[in-house]
């Protein structure tokens, strides 16, 4: 059971209609797929991948990201992949990729910067899925590029590099195929923001950063450090091993195994989790009466967290009810998202600016 609440302008939440936003978590009722095993969220559009592997889409369809013909206002089975076993899916902001059983990588919707991995001179803009013949364990997509995690540790990216998010220096601004960044090794974790990207290796516990820095999402000064073509070892003396390593446009979070949920970069709209000015370092966000997490997701500029006992908190950029609190257009501190009596909350998702969460089926029934 699923429910869904935020920017809907392109019928990306699933629920048959197009609205501007949707102001409270909305219930989804269909029986096509059977349950739900990720969901990845786009500028406008949606993925969803049942536990048979199915892949299922809706949204924004510009640049054909949902691999339908045409724009869907409910998630729909997308049949031009059907007969496909998919593990994970990751979606750009107006593209889209799923890894199969076998770590093999389909890719498709914009690839106007070379963003798939694919020659712009023999491939157009708006792609149909495609087949790469290269294997992933895991993907991260941006605004234009992204960056895969091969299950030997290593990170190959694509795409618009002008603010040194490919991390592969000063000379290559941008690249249509996958390339490795021969200096990481061994990683475990990866995330693209728009304009920069973050990977963690567990065995060191050592953060790497690279890209855009105007806002101090690479940890480093702003002033000094505009851009930065490598990765960067940065440390940031975690003593626990990392659950998440997330990104939204111009932050970053870790969520560590300890139950620390720490964050930096822009705060203009409360991403941070805090109404202190910028201040250029980490942040330990606490949530309310020392819960701890279970689970977090970003969007471009808000931020869910799932807590320990089962509630919903929030906080960001809350434009298009993003958050799912009723309150101003930025939520500067963890706010509680009212559920009515929603219990039983499994798994949660967000992307810009919408969110899904995932409920048992033994859920306790709103009135």
């Amino acid at each position: 059971m699923m429910w869904t609440w935020g920017a809907n302008s392109h019928g990306q939440l699933g629920l048959g209609y197009v609205s501007e936003q949707v102001d409270k978590p909305t219930k989804i009722t269909s029986t096509l797929w059977n349950g739900v095993s990720k969901i990845s969220c786009g500028g406008g559009h949606s993925l969803l991948i049942d536990n048979e592997g199915k892949l299922f889409s809706c949204g924004w369809n510009s640049k054909k990201q949902t691999g339908h013909p045409e724009e869907k206002y409910k998630f729909e089975r997308t049949w031009c992949l059907s007969g496909i076993k998919f593990t994970n899916v990751a979606c750009g902001w107006d593209f889209s990729c799923g890894i199969t059983d076998d770590n093999f990588m389909f890719v498709w919707g914009s690839n106007s910067h070379g963003q798939l991995g694919l020659p712009k001179e023999h491939f157009q803009e708006s792609l149909k899925p495609i087949k790469l013949q290269v294997k992933a364990c895991d993907v991260s997509m941006g605004l234009r590029h992204s960056a895969l995690l091969s299950c030997k540790g290593d990170v190959w990216t694509t795409g618009c590099g002008k603010h040194g998010q490919l991390g592969l220096g000063n000379n290559v601004l941008e690249s249509d195929r996958f390339q490795k960044i021969s200096s990481l090794c061994n990683i475990t974790h990866i995330a693209c923001g728009q304009n920069h990207t973050v990977a963690w290796r567990s065995s060191d516990r050592s953060l790497f950063v690279w890209g855009d820095n105007k806002h101090g999402q690479l940890l480093l000064s702003s002033d000094k450090y505009r851009k930065i073509f490598k990765p960067e070892k940065i440390d940031i003396d975690a003593k626990s091993n990392v659950k998440k390593l997330l990104s939204g446009w111009t932050n970053v979070l870790l969520w560590l195994a300890d139950g620390s949920l720490l964050t930096w970069g822009r705060n203009n709209y409360g991403q941070l989790g805090t109404d202190t000015p910028f201040i250029g370092t980490l942040i330990n966000i606490k949530l309310p009466d020392r819960r701890q997490a279970k689970d977090v997701v970003l969007g471009s500029e808000h931020t869910v967290c799932l807590a320990n006992d089962n509630t919903l908190w929030a906080w960001g950029w809350n434009e298009h009810a993003n958050t799912g609190v009723d309150s101003a257009d930025c939520v500067f501190q963890p706010t509680l998202v009212p559920l009515e009596n929603l219990t039983n909350i499994r798994a949660i998702y967000s992307g810009a600016a919408h969110n899904f969460l995932v409920v048992n089926e033994n859920e306790v029934k709103c009135e």
